[in-house]
């Protein structure tokens, strides 16, 4: 990718790539992932030479979308960490064995049926966690679920599992089980970025305002050759902030109200301009 992010892609790897990385057995063609942020992907990732002289590529599956089939709300947040990639610019992470498990309900596919039966053989999943976290998921389904029910029966079978869930009468969409974390919360966390970080309830801050997160709730400031995530005790957002984009600021947090000082506005008062 040209240029520097303020912060990585994260790369969540789904489908048969991600069961590749579990089982030695398993291989695909392409690669199936959830990113962070928006972006254009090339036709080729990896072009190779097969075991049997044949030139094949590793691609891209462009018509993936995790909205499709079945999975839970915590999914991505509960994904593993495997890599960084060499340039920084991308994190890359699996889905979670159970959470891949359950994304393989949907379609339940012949692929679909071994991949699940060998993350249990593998002891990756057991029956009761792969249960409970199906019926969790079906909560928030919009779809066929009496078909997601009766897959999901029958892999708790294939497990020699006796399985408890009951058949859905009606599903309505819940609130997410876990709260949505904006990237202040995140930085406060120690994840989300690699800059040092400035809580402004433990004092002001000064420089120049050079960026501000997707969601307004980290200021990134410059006040000299370094560089600084700023944010507040509250994690609320600064939209405010975005007129100040380039100039010298100081941010102070007083009584969880937020107050800027143009810098550059003061200076240029000073000398009577």
């Amino acid at each position: 990718m040209d240029g520097q992010l303020e912060e990585p892609v994260r790369l969540i790897m789904t489908g048969g790539a991600a069961m590749a990385l579990y089982s030695p057995t398993r291989s695909s063609e392409d690669v199936d992932a959830i990113f962070s942020h928006r972006i254009v992907l090339p036709e080729v990732l990896v072009p190779y030479v097969d075991e049997h002289g044949r030139r094949c590529t590793l691609t891209w599956d462009r018509n993936y979308a995790p909205v499709i089939g079945l999975m839970h709300p915590d999914a991505e947040e509960d994904a593993i960490f495997v890599a960084q990639s060499p340039d920084k610019q991308f994190d890359i992470l699996v889905l979670s064995p159970v959470d891949l498990a359950v994304s393989k309900l949907g379609r339940y596919a012949d692929n679909d049926q071994r991949d699940i039966q060998e993350l249990y053989t593998d002891r990756l999943i057991t029956p009761q966690a792969l249960e409970a976290r199906a019926e969790a998921a079906m909560r928030y389904y919009v779809g066929n679920v009496g078909q997601v029910h009766h897959n999901t029966i029958t892999a708790l079978h294939n497990m020699g599992y006796q399985p408890t869930i009951q058949p859905p009468s009606k599903y309505i969409p819940l609130e997410p089980t876990r709260p949505k974390r904006n990237d202040a919360q995140r930085l406060a966390e120690g994840g989300g970025s690699g800059f040092p970080t400035h809580c402004l309830s433990r004092g002001q801050a000064t420089g120049i305002l050079i960026s501000l997160s997707e969601d307004r709730s980290v200021a990134f400031l410059s006040p000299a050759r370094d560089m600084i995530a700023v944010y507040r005790s509250d994690y609320k957002a600064m939209s405010e902030l975005s007129a100040y984009r380039g100039k010298l600021v100081t941010l102070l947090e007083q009584g969880h109200k937020l107050t800027v000082r143009d810098r550059d506005k003061e200076r240029g008062k000073g000398r009577g301009l």
